[in-house]
């Protein structure tokens, strides 16, 4: 089943934003920083998910978007439906496409860019997302940073940090957040760009339930 979004309204985001990302040659380099704790404090919905189906609508009124829809393999956060169950998809949109389109006056379109990640069928990720705008739009908390990669490879699961911000962990410093015990927070300080899936994750449940 398909989950219904947060009715919950974040500060705005939007264009802004996504526009100055766009136009660094580097994508998101113009976005700060943000340290692990303020990644979770940010998310209103994050989830272990395998992208299972992907859908341009480029003439989308006010702009072109991306549909994904994700099976939820672990959701941590914002990933229960009304009735709190569950959910075992999700169905999120993100600004930006990567074809354009004919307008119905002949006019050329080309494709909207805004430094949003996208996702490829099949591709399993952990992502932080923040809640939905008045446009019905989401994106990766802190773009590209809001966006891990699941690697499986020799009997291990592992997710990758985003090279996007380098300083995730930084900020855990001897004196860990309420939540994580002081092995946690080192061990995520230590891991380096590729972490352990399983601890990664209870991390961020601890967090988000403290």
């Amino acid at each position: 089943m398909s989950a219904p979004w947060s009715t919950a309204r974040p500060l705005p985001i939007a264009l802004l934003v996504l526009a100055g990302a766009a136009a660094s040659p580097l994508g998101g380099s113009l976005v700060r920083e943000i340290d692990f704790v303020s990644l979770n404090q940010r998310a209103g919905v994050l989830f272990h998910g395998r992208c299972i189906d992907r859908k341009e609508v480029p003439g989308a009124e006010p702009f072109g978007y991306t549909e994904y829809t994700f099976e939820v393999i672990e959701g941590v956060k914002g990933c229960r439906d009304a009735s709190g169950k569950a959910v075992e998809t999700l169905t999120v949109r993100h600004a930006g496409t990567r074809s354009g389109h004919v307008r119905s006056d002949g006019l050329e379109v080309p494709p909207l860019k805004l430094g949003v990640p996208d996702y490829e069928v099949g591709e399993e990720v952990v992502l932080f997302l923040t809640r939905e705008s008045k446009h019905g739009l989401c994106a990766p908390v802190g773009l590209s940073q809001g966006k891990f990669s699941v690697l499986r490879a020799k009997g291990r699961v592992l997710v990758r940090n985003s090279l996007a911000n380098r300083c995730l962990f930084d900020t855990l410093e001897l004196s860990p957040p309420r939540g994580l015990s002081q092995i946690e927070a080192r061990t995520l300080r230590e891991s380096g760009e590729a972490l352990n899936l399983r601890e990664f994750l209870d991390a961020c449940r601890k967090l988000n339930d403290a």
